[in-house]
């Protein structure tokens, strides 16, 4: 005779299940042996157990609960069903959906499994009590005895010393888990399930799991709808409940086999509106009062039934399309969610117009997205997007739109357009590259009100109550000890000192630029001439120098000071014109007499400063009186002195008509 190893089949098991899975199954053996039975006053007692061992101090705290206890007074282990007990995939329950395999999960989650049971033999009540083997038998101490005096049927079977993950400790939470696995007995108006009863000594009363489940308000869990549809020819049913206290549980698809959930997907898989809970309000007692709830399906059909695995984890049809199965596990669940989206289609259009809202409130802060919330289809977004999520789907939407105006261009201007088709197609195309260069002009904007508001705080003192290192100012404009071979044309800001300077060819910040001595100027800079940006010697092309003063720095004034900046400035032009300085590829510079130089100094002006300036540099002031200049002629250079205020101010003038078109101001 063939033995199979018990604990290794138990070993086998590939299926996901958790410690409710073996309680589940009991209960739907006890159903089952209720109906065969044929009494209508079933009954099936669900008995917790937990640790006698376990003392607290506080009253709010549990033991862990030990072992489960499943009674039931259907028709007991008579000979048919204990040989069907005692046979691996036994076919006894194949009519009704059973595979022969659920008992092993007993073994899988709990230490011991005990049955007893009294049943009627040759017209005779007898009682049978057994243990489910580890070894090799199925059945092991099995004894048998008259039972004279027995008035009914029935079984008992404990699950004892549960092992590796535990059970909730709250009782409520334990029933109503166990419920929502067997929702299915409930969902056929046309079956009475037998009445379910969970007790805990942890409760004041038992729980009637049957009560739970009505059309009241009041229920705590609701059979909304009933229906069958269709897909691609198979005909299924499905079962719309309403659960409430959800605990952080989501609304779900559930397929099932026999009564039992099978598998299960989350709706907002596919609607992302149903991540998180529903709301109502209700009248309890006479007061309005909120509660949340979540919605679950239940589908059934003899394609499911046919279909299941023998662990009851899956289908052999899989999830994604396969060429064996007519329907696929995703095919079902996407039928399901039009449903679902129709009966809360008030529900999903109300968080589609907060996700919106929310999109819309970002796009006041990021202007250049406002073009691109239309393109946006809030249904799939999931509910509560966070910032970066916000600005993640924008960036696509408008990636998305900039590469279609591409292709639009392009196809525009193909040889087989004819001239009235291109002509009506144009129109639309000149609108969204309109949208598009307003957005790409608006970020720009955004980008450079932020650099302002950096640069006005860096102007300010610090913690210490001193000012920012030259430095800190200084790479803001331009990044210190680098050069344009190394730093990207947006890595600068030098328009906040003048707009003409983005027009730079070559720049080299704080290096030494020159052949045979160490000046380094803060930046120096060499433009393309405007008129002449390509094919020109560079000759008559503007070269601008800098320097940088900290702020709150006023020394350079004094007689005795090494870093004059006007004969800083001076120098830095004279050996520029001496040809002492070589470009990046290592040629000469070319410039002539007639080249024109610009110097930029941009420091702090206090009264001796400001004496400095006009009575021994015979500077002349600004009419604002923040700044001065002086013209060198024999060198062609111009001398600009710019506080740091002064600098700030004009830059933010000049794009205050900017921020404010674009609602950037305030």
């Amino acid at each position: 005779m063939s033995k199979v190893f018990i604990q290794g089949v138990i070993n086998n098991i590939k299926a996901k299940s958790t410690p409710y899975t073996p309680i589940t199954e009991a209960i739907t053996n006890a159903i089952d042996a209720i109906d065969k039975s044929g009494r209508n006053d079933g009954e099936i007692h669900i008995r917790i157990i937990r640790n006698p061992q376990f003392v607290s101090t506080d009253d709010d705290k549990l033991a862990d609960v030990t072992s489960v206890e499943i009674s039931d007074n259907g028709i007991g282990f008579n000979k048919e069903n204990c040989d069907s007990f005692d046979t691996i995939y036994s076919q006894l329950k194949r009519s009704i959906g059973g595979k022969g395999f659920g008992r092993f999960f007993y073994l899988r989650h709990f230490n011991d499994v005990h049955i007893e049971s009294t049943f009627i033999e040759d017209g005779k009540y007898k009682h049978r009590s057994f243990d489910f083997g580890k070894q090799y038998n199925v059945i092991v101490n099995d004894k048998v005895s008259n039972l004279p005096s027995a008035s009914e049927t029935g079984t008992i079977l404990r699950l004892l010393n549960i092992k590796g993950v535990k059970l909730d400790k709250d009782p409520e939470i334990i029933s109503h888990r166990i419920l929502e696995q067997i929702l299915s007995y409930f969902s056929d108006p046309s079956y009475t399930c037998p009445q379910i009863i969970f007790e805990d000594d942890a409760l004041d009363a038992p729980i009637v799991l049957n009560g739970q489940i009505g059309t009241r308000d009041d229920s705590l869990i609701q059979l909304k709808k009933s229906d069958t549809f269709t897909v691609k020819g198979t005909k299924l049913r499905y079962k719309m409940f309403k659960i409430l206290k959800p605990r952080n549980q989501k609304s779900k698809i559930i397929l099932t086999a026999r009564n039992q959930a099978v598998t299960e997907k989350s709706l907002d898989v596919y609607i992302p509106d149903f991540c998180s809970d529903f709301t109502e309000d209700v009248l309890v007692d006479g007061e309005k009062k909120s509660r949340n709830y979540i919605i679950r399906f239940y589908v059934q059909g003899e394609y499911l039934e046919d279909n299941v695995t023998v662990e009851r984890d899956s289908f052999n049809f899989g999830e994604k399309y396969n060429p064996l199965y007519p329907v696929s596990g995703e095919d079902i669940e996407k039928a399901i969610s039009e449903i679902a989206k129709k009966e809360f289609e008030g529900v999903v259009s109300l968080r589609s117009k907060v996700k919106r809202e929310k999109f819309e409130k970002y796009a006041q802060s990021n202007i250049w997205y406002k073009p691109y919330i239309d393109d946006i289809e809030f249904e799939t977004i999931k509910a509560n997007p966070t910032k970066d999520d916000i600005e993640l789907i924008l960036h696509k939407a408008k990636y998305e739109r900039d590469l279609e105006i591409k292709q639009n261009i392009s196809q525009l201007t193909s040889k087989n357009k004819n001239y009235i088709e291109a002509q009506s197609n144009a129109k639309k195309l000149i609108r969204e590259v309109k949208d598009a260069s307003y957005s790409d002009l608006a970020q720009y904007i955004a980008f450079r009100k932020s650099i302002l508001e950096l640069f006005k705080k860096t102007l300010e003192w610090n913690n210490l109550g001193e000012y920012d290192t030259e430095k800190a100012v200084h790479d803001i404009i331009f990044p210190t000890k680098s050069d344009s071979n190394d730093t990207v044309y947006d890595g600068h800001n030098l328009w906040i000192i003048d707009e003409g300077l983005n027009l730079t060819q070559y720049l080299s910040s704080d290096k030494n630029i020159f052949k045979e001595n160490k000046d380094r100027p803060d930046i120096a800079a060499f433009h393309y001439g405007v008129s002449y940006r390509e094919g020109n010697d560079s000759r008559s092309n503007p070269v601008s120098v800098f320097e940088f003063k900290r702020p709150g720095r006023y020394d350079f004034s004094n007689l005795s000071s090494r870093e004059d900046p006007v004969s800083q400035i001076v120098r830095y032009v004279n050996n520029i014109r001496n040809g002492n300085y070589n470009t990046p590829a290592g040629r000469a510079i070319k410039v002539s007499d007639n080249t024109p130089f610009y110097g930029y100094i941009i420091a702090d002006a206090n009264t001796r400063v400001k004496e400095w300036l006009e009575c021994e540099k015979n500077f002349k002031p600004t009419p604002d009186g923040d700044g001065w200049y002086y013209l060198q002629d024999n060198i062609n250079l111009q001398i600009k002195f710019i506080t740091w205020d002064k600098l700030l101010k004009d830059a933010t003038v000049r794009h205050r008509i900017f921020f404010e078109k674009l609602g950037l101001e305030g």
